[in-house]
């Protein structure tokens, strides 16, 4: 078999696990050992069967993300470019795909359950304060983290343990 059609049968055999960007498939060809004229071609021949296509990736990624694994924007961003996505693709991709409302959404959600983990031992500021470091760690801006942490399940669950923990 020719060298091109092993190095596009390598490629589709990864795009049916999941969906790549041409940065992927570009590096996971070139770790196989494909010299470059070689991966140029088959990304041409990728791209012509529109089993490329970055946009689409973007917004693929995004929702997963947003769905499976919530986060926040500089994170995103962060996974995204490290995977080739241009910038104007990402800046337009998540101002599409994630609203602020969804993102302080996420942000309450994941608030909410690290102030469940925190021992009933630390006092209410220092409490929110591991949960902004919490959130900001996870790639939410500091006024996502601030309207996060004004959820009353978040201050609950502190004052809750708090409580308790003075009886």
């Amino acid at each position: 078999m020719e060298i091109k059609n092993l190095a596009l049968k390598f490629a589709i055999k990864l795009l049916t696990l999941r969906r790549r960007s041409v940065f992927e498939i570009k590096t996971r060809l070139q770790k196989k050992g494909y010299e470059s004229d070689i991966i140029k071609q088959v990304i041409e021949d990728l791209n012509s069967y529109k089993y490329l296509d970055d946009e689409a990736f973007a917004e693929s990624y995004i929702n997963d993300r947003m769905n499976f694994r919530p986060c926040g924007r500089f994170i995103i961003k962060k996974e995204l470019k490290e995977r080739g996505i241009s910038e104007n693709i990402i800046e337009r991709k998540i101002e599409e795909l994630i609203s602020i409302e969804q993102e302080i959404k996420s942000a309450k959600k994941l608030a909410t359950q690290k102030s469940k983990t925190i021992s009933e031992k630390i006092e209410k500021n220092k409490a929110i304060q591991k949960v902004k470091a919490y959130l900001q760690s996870k790639g939410f801006s500091f006024d996502v983290i601030n309207q996060a942490v004004k959820n009353k399940n978040v201050y609950h669950n502190i004052a809750e343990d708090s409580e308790s923990n003075s009886e």
